[in-house]
């Protein structure tokens, strides 16, 4: 039984092709394994690089994992299983890995500072951490809340956690900036506070476009906050 409140927006999010697919490129170039991703979800993104080698997904959801284990049970992935970020971290876990990417998590989890902190136990010297997460404080809509999202997040505030947890921040950047503006304005016309498949489906006819603007172009805003850090 998946437990996860958010599950139709991941499910309506699947059909977001072009949308998932910009989202990989953001990170692809920069995993190295052993990888650990947190929080995957129904695989969106996982899809990606299930066939690298030792690739670990996760979720804390007993429901997606066992969701994930029947999706990708023809890919080389190492192991998929449950795993809670503020819970105590296995041995075999800690220094461990040289990549750990969490796309749309942290804003689930209250003690993010502890969620950090544990991220950062469980990389290698110089590993990577790579994250994608909801932005601008002003932009937080009830749809946020149906989703279970404690916060969105503001670059210095972000940018003084990771530091806290020891890590040193080298690339941090908004992301899709024409979604920031339609999360908004779709929190004001829309009754049910729930994200439509037609909405879904229009925006991502636009993303080819975005991408190419967003490639040459650095936006003042976004949806999400892209970072890379290092456990130096």
């Amino acid at each position: 039984m998946i437990r996860y409140q958010g599950i139709s927006t991941l499910e309506i999010l699947e059909e977001a092709k072009n949308y998932n697919n910009w989202i990989a490129e953001q990170f692809l170039p920069l995993i190295r394994t052993p990888l650990l991703e947190i929080g995957a979800g129904t695989g969106n993104i996982s899809k990606h690089f299930v066939n690298k080698k030792n690739v670990t997904i996760t979720d804390i959801d007993a429901g997606l994992v066992k969701q994930l284990k029947k999706k990708f049970s023809n890919s080389t992935v190492s192991d998929i299983r449950t795993l809670n970020v503020l819970g105590k971290i296995k041995k075999g876990d800690i220094g461990k890995y040289k990549t750990i990417i969490a796309i749309n998590v942290l804003e689930h989890i209250q003690d993010d500072a502890k969620a950090l902190a544990n991220m950062y136990r469980m990389l290698k010297k110089g590993g990577k951490l790579l994250l994608l997460i909801p932005a601008k404080k002003i932009a937080y809509t009830r749809l946020d809340n149906n989703l279970g999202h404690f916060r969105r997040y503001e670059k210095d505030e972000l940018s003084k956690k990771l530091k806290a947890s020891g890590f040193t921040l080298e690339t941090l950047y908004f992301f899709n900036i024409v979604g920031l503006f339609s999360w908004i304005v779709r929190d004001k016309i829309e009754s049910s506070h729930q994200m439509k498949p037609y909405q879904v489906i229009l925006f991502d006819k636009i993303v080819p476009v975005l991408k190419i603007i967003e490639r040459y172009i650095k936006m003042p805003v976004g949806i999400s906050l892209i970072l890379t850090a290092t456990k130096k």
